[in-house]
C-alpha cells in the first residue's frame, strides 16, 4: 500500500497533471498532461509498471455522486 504522506511534496508539484507512481518505491516516476504522457514519461525513466493518478486542481473540490 502506498504511503500518501511520503508522496505529498512530489504530488504538490503536479497540480492538474497525470502522474505515474511506482508502488514499490513509493515515488512519482512520470508526469504528463494526460495518462498517455505520464506513462510514456515513466517508461523513459525505466518504469514499465506504474499506477496512474490524476492530481486535481487544488482550488477545486470533488464531490462524487451516488
Amino acid at each position: 500500500m502506498i504511503d500518501v504522506p511520503e508522496l505529498r511534496t512530489e504530488v504538490e508539484k503536479c497540480e492538474d497533471k497525470w502522474i505515474a507512481i511506482d508502488e514499490s518505491e513509493e515515488k512519482v516516476v512520470g508526469v504528463g498532461d494526460n495518462a498517455f504522457e505520464a506513462t510514456t514519461d515513466a517508461e523513459r525513466n525505466g518504469y514499465q509498471e506504474t499506477i496512474l493518478f490524476k492530481v486535481p486542481s487544488f482550488d477545486s473540490a470533488f464531490i462524487p455522486l451516488a
